[in-house]
C-alpha cells in the first residue's frame, strides 16, 4: 500500500501503546481508541508493543490470540485505516511467538507491516511515505526485543546494522538522507538526559531502579513539552547497544517514539533528536488514570515534524465502564521492585503500630 502525503504536505501517524489486554478486551481501551481515531483521523496507526500479554489468558489458544487482536485492532480496521505493529516484551508471554502473531496480523484487513528477514525480533521493517512518487520520510519500525532474567534487552547489533544499510541505501538513491522516525517499545538509555536527578524529597520525584538504583528523578521542564508527565523512572535497557548513536550520526533521524512505560507520556530533543513517551492505553493494566492516551506525530514533506498526545479525560470523559476494576488497578505496582517497596513500607507501618500498641501496654501495666 503506498502511503502518501496530503495536499498540504502532512502525514499524520497515531502511535498506540500498551494494550496490554488479556483474551476479554476493556471497553474502556476501545472507547478510548474510538474517539482518538473520530478526532484525529490519522493516515496510519502503529501498535507499538504489548498488544496483549498473559499466558494463563491464551495458553498458547492460536484462536484466542486471533479473536483478542482482532478486537483490539477492529477500532483500526472498521475505519480502513492502515497499519502496523511492532512488538515488546509481553506479547510473546501468551503461549506463541512473535512470528506466529505476526502471521495473524498479515490476515487482517489494512495491514501493511513487513518482517525483515536474517536479523533479530520480529516486524523489523520501514516504511516509505511519498510525494508525487518522491520518498520524503521513511518510519522504521524496530522490535526492541524482551526481557532478560533482570531487566530489559535492548535493539541488538544486526538490527542496528539493518538500519544502517537501509538508510545508506536511500541516501544512494536519492542523493541525499531521507527524513525518518523511529517507532519501538523499550526506549533507548539516552531517554534519562531529559531527566533531572533530585533529592528524595523533591515534589513529583520517582524513583529509579536496576540501573538507576538508589536515585530519584523529575523531568527536566527545560528541556519537554509543558503537558508531559513522568510517574514512574524510566526502564530502560540494561546495556546501551549503541542505537541512539546510530540514529545520530547523520542526522536523519527526527524522533523516537517508544511506549512501554504506561505512566509517562513526554518529549524532548537529545543531540537534535525528538524522544517521546507514549503513556498505556491499555484500561485492564496499570496506567495513569484517566490520562491514558494514544500519541499524535504529524510528519511534514519538509523534513520536520510535530506530536502531542491525546487523553481519555479530554475525548471520552472522567467516567469508566468497569469502576471498581479500574480503582482496583490504580493502585497495582508499576514493577516488582515498587511492590516490595510498597509491601516492606506497609510493614514497617504495621509493626510500628504494634510497637505503640505494646508499649502502651507495657505503660499501664
Amino acid at each position: 500500500m503506498s502511503l502518501k502525503f496530503n495536499e498540504n504536505g502532512v502525514f499524520r501517524i497515531m502511535q498506540i501503546a500498551d494494550v496490554q489486554d488479556g483474551a476479554k478486551i476493556s471497553l474502556d481501551t476501545i472507547a478510548l481508541l474510538n474517539a482518538a481515531l473520530d478526532k484525529e483521523k490519522p493516515d496510519l496507526a502503529v501498535f507499538s508493543g504489548d498488544q496483549i500479554w498473559g499466558r494463563s489468558h491464551f495458553k498458547g489458544d492460536a484462536a484466542k490470540v486471533e479473536k483478542a487482536l482482532r478486537e483490539i485492532t477492529k477500532p483500526v480496521t472498521s475505519r480502513n485505516i492502515p497499519f502496523t505493529v511492532c512488538f515488546g516484551n509481553h506479547d510473546r508471554q501468551v503461549g506463541l511467538s512473535n512470528k506466529e502473531q505476526f502471521e495473524i496480523y498479515k490476515k487482517m484487513d489494512g495491514f501493511i507491516g513487513e518482517d525483515t528477514q536474517g536479523i533479530d525480533g520480529c516486524a523489523n521493517h520501514v516504511l516509505e511515505i511519498t510525494q508525487e512518487d518522491a520518498v520524503k520520510y521513511l518510519v522504521y519500525l524496530i522490535d526492541s526485543n524482551t526481557s532478560l532474567s533482570v531487566g530489559y534487552d535492548n535493539v541488538h547489533k544486526n538490527q542496528i546494522e539493518w538500519y544502517r544499510k537501509t538508510r545508506d541505501e536511500y541516501e544512494r538513491k536519492y542523493g541525499a538522507v531521507i527524513p525518518s522516525v523511529v517507532i519501538q517499545h523499550i526506549p533507548v538509555p539516552e531517554v534519562m538526559q531529559l531527566l533531572k536527578e533530585v533529592k528524595k524529597s523533591e515534589k513529583g520525584a520517582v524513583q529509579g531502579f536496576r540501573n538507576h538504583a538508589g536515585k530519584w528523578y523529575v523531568l527536566n521542564r527545560d528541556m519537554v513539552n509543558e503537558s508531559g508527565f513522568m510517574r514512574e523512572s524510566p526502564a530502560d535497557p540494561m546495556e546501551n547497544s549503541g542505537e541512539f548513536s546510530a540514529m545520530t550520526e547523520k542526522g536523519e533521524i527526527k524522533g523516537i517514539y517508544f511506549g512501554h512505560d504506561h505512566n509517562n507520556s513526554f518529549n524532548g530533543k537529545v543531540n537534535g533528536v525528538d524522544l517521546g513517551y507514549t503513556q498505556g492505553a491499555g484500561f485492564h493494566v496499570y496506567g495513569p488514570g484517566l490520562d491514558r492516551g494514544v500519541r499524535m506525530i504529524e510528519l511534514h514533506s519538509d523534513g520536520s515534524l510535530d506530536t502531542y498526545d491525546i487523553r481519555y479525560r479530554d475525548i471520552v470523559g472522567k467516567k469508566v465502564r468497569e469502576k471498581i476494576r479500574f480503582a482496583i488497578i490504580q493502585v497495582m505496582p508499576t514493577n516488582v521492585y515498587d511492590a516490595i517497596h510498597r509491601v516492606i513500607k506497609a510493614l514497617i507501618a504495621v509493626l510500628g503500630i504494634a510497637a505503640v500498641i505494646l508499649i502502651i501496654i507495657f505503660l499501664l501495666k
